[in-house]
């Protein structure tokens, strides 16, 4: 049972890391070579003299270096790439830029994948070419592992296979122990006793590890993984196996110690001291009804938030030609400074021209923000109506999208707005309150269209009114808030036309998650108008975007439920085993009561109070952990219904051992 349970786990552990190289195959780089992150560049120097500089570095040092590049593909996929300096091939399944010429942008990652270069040195020469904000960044080969298994799904099934092979090995040694007492007759020193199913483990960890080295090195080639990747792998593989052999040797060494401390003839008789080892299965238990409370808890939140997701796809099946920008790091402004700055300069009017002539879309909401404040609050219908909460900033065509009815005088002028206006709709219900809102509202966008440090530039609103209890699409493409509707949100329409050229900001930070622009091609076209193409890393449709947060929350659910059926198997598993050390413990105390005519209370009441206690206290944890009542009440009841049933099939086995039992005593 625990050598089939080694080789699969081994497999499943070999499977998770495809699964997440798969996911992440585009920074693993990352997390295996040193490399200096570069975020700023004061000084304005060209790509030309930064080639030139790492082309000596390289062969003075004898090196390979190499600049990440993320672009935009022609179908607006990030494309990762890299520029080499120095002698000698790029690692595998590394792209090497087609165009060496065309990369401009020199804040990146600059890699060092061979020789005697060192990334202080590195650093050190590009600050002396000016650039800022530097970075250096040495993975460590067991951080970068526990990066990918520290958190979420990954992390719980680390702990139950850990736990599920805790138990298989505590029953390992029972076995052991029921022929302790003929072996140390015969002469055998009680370490050999032991240290058996160690080695039993040992050769049970070989068996896994093959198979697992197998399907990595098949994963490496099918999926085009870079050797970081495969040897990221390998090592997390022998990592994991390390960690189950120090289980067994841990209860080896328990075992052997305890023994020692009891006379021989008790040994004989069968009395082992493994109180201890009930009191560590406990505390697994303990760990079980956490993880299986955690896992549920997750699974419904998860499915809430899928449930509030599926609301929008019908509306995100109708936007096909939606598209959303990610910028590359060069791409970013990471300085404020008074001047304004030429890449926020020419990304204005980037978005200016694309929301004026190419459809682009503005719909910037607050719930990010809300969610942070209150992660367990519903804001689809929420009535604070500031700045900061049920608004919706958007630009005209989304009156048109949504199929909004407006008085023709007033849509017309939304239409055209002129520098200085923007369009404010309060829903029928704040009508009373309309100067206070108007105000406000002056206030808040006079503020949008205005650079820090400079006199405000005035805007006045064009004041209208929208019908009540309407559900308003947001587009939200955001993995942190998954609504994508808000009931009766004040609309505030704008363009950078009417909040003119101060507004840049505003709209700079809007084109990274909140405008959507008009088609693949039609961007790429007008990235190239305005020569920033080699600002844009990604173009993802919109829709694919809400598809991917829709499939990764499916996935999450599923995870964790298995992780908490996992936990409950494991539960019920470490039941088994404990109840297996209790009865080799007190198997005559228990058979001379039972014979007596106690009652299945008063024979365990002692072992089934220990539970109970170890259960509450997951119940509080739990409690604290998940902040749901009725959830945690549910998992203490399960593991104390599986505590005693599973008590009492045990007991009717032992009672038809009875007659064994006394030959024995």
């Amino acid at each position: 049972m625990k050598r089939i349970f080694v080789v699969i786990s081994n497999v499943l552990v070999c499977c998770f890391f495809t699964w997440v190289f798969t996911i992440i195959s585009a920074t693993v780089v990352s997390r295996y070579y040193p490399f200096v992150a570069v975020r700023g560049n004061a000084s304005g120097i060209q790509y030309k003299k930064v080639a030139e500089k790492l082309t000596k570095l390289a062969n003075e040092t004898n090196s390979l270096i190499a600049i990440q590049h993320y672009e935009a593909g022609s179908n607006g996929d990030s494309v990762v790439s890299y520029n080499r300096f120095g002698k000698g091939k790029l690692p595998r399944g590394l792209v090497e830029k087609a165009d060496s010429k065309q990369a401009r942008g020199v804040e990146s990652n600059y890699f060092i994948f061979r020789g005697k270069l060192t990334v202080e040195r590195l650093k050190e020469e590009l600050n002396q070419l000016g650039l800022t904000h530097l970075s250096v960044v040495k993975p460590f080969l067991l951080g970068s592992l526990a990066a990918i298994f520290g958190s979420g799904f990954q992390l719980l099934s680390l702990f139950i296979f850990l736990l599920c092979f805790a138990a298989l090995s505590v029953i390992s040694q029972i076995r052991a122990l029921r022929t302790a007492g003929i072996r140390l007759i015969s002469g055998e020193h009680r370490w050999k006793i032991f240290t058996d199913p160690i080695k039993e483990d040992f050769l049970s960890c070989l068996l896994g590890i093959f198979p697992a080295l197998l399907g990595a090195v098949l994963a490496t080639f099918v999926f085009s993984f870079p050797f970081a990747a495969l040897y990221l792998m390998v090592v997390g593989i022998f990592v994991y196996n390390l960690l189950l052999l120090g289980i067994s040797f841990n209860f080896c060494a328990l075992f052997a110690i305890g023994i020692k401390k009891v006379h021989l003839m008790q040994v004989i008789k069968g009395q082992i001291p493994v109180r201890g080892i009930i009191s560590l299965i406990l505390i697994g238990q303990l760990v079980a009804v956490i993880i299986v409370s955690l896992g549920i808890n997750r699974a419904f939140i998860y499915s809430k938030a899928w449930q509030q997701q599926e609301k929008g796809r019908q509306a995100w099946a109708q936007e096909s030609r939606l598209v959303q920008l990610t910028r590359s790091r060069d791409g970013l402004n990471i300085k404020r400074s008074e001047k304004i700055d030429p890449k926020e300069w020419r990304w204005f009017q980037f978005v200016k021209e694309a929301v004026a002539k190419h459809d682009a879309l503005l719909s910037k909401h607050n719930l990010v923000q809300q969610v942070f404040k209150q992660p367990t609050e519903r804001h689809s219908d929420w009535q604070d109506y500031s700045p900061q909460g049920n608004v919706l900033f958007v630009t005209p065509n989304y009156l048109q999208k949504q199929g909004i009815k407006l008085d023709s005088a007033i849509r017309e002028k939304i239409n055209n707005l002129q520098q200085g206006e923007f369009a404010l709709l309060l829903p029928e219900s704040l009508k009373a309150e309309q100067k206070k809102y108007t105000v406000l509202y002056e206030k808040d966008v006079s503020i949008i269209a205005s650079r820090q440090g400079e006199e405000q530039q005035k805007m006045k609103a064009i004041v209208s009114y929208l019908p009540v209890n309407q559900m308003r699409f947001v587009y939200n493409t955001t993995p942190i808030a998954y609504q994508q509707y808000l009931k009766d949100p004040i609309i505030v329409v704008l363009t950078p036309q009417s909040t003119g050229e101060q507004s840049y900001e505003f709209w700079s930070n809007a084109l990274q998650n909140d405008l959507l622009l008009n088609g693949v091609k039609e961007t790429q076209e007008l990235l190239q108008k305005y020569q920033i193409s080699h600002w844009a890393s990604e173009l993802t449709p919109a829709r694919l975007v809400y598809r991917r947060i829709v499939e990764k929350l499916q996935i999450e659910i599923w995870t964790t439920i298995a992780g908490a059926v996992l936990g409950i198997v494991t539960s019920i598993l470490l039941f088994n085993t404990m109840n297996l050390l209790y009865f080799e413990e007190f198997r005559r105390d228990i058979f001379i009561k039972q014979v007596s005519g106690f009652t299945f209370w008063e024979l365990h009441h002692s072992y089934l109070l220990a539970q109970l206690l170890v259960f509450f206290l997951g119940l509080l944890a739990s409690l604290f952990l998940t902040q749901s009542i009725w959830l945690s009440f549910i998992v203490f009841l399960l593991f104390t219904g599986n505590s005693v049933v599973l008590l009492q099939l045990q007991m009717k086995k032992e009672s038809k051992m009875s007659v064994m039992i006394l030959k024995g005593a």
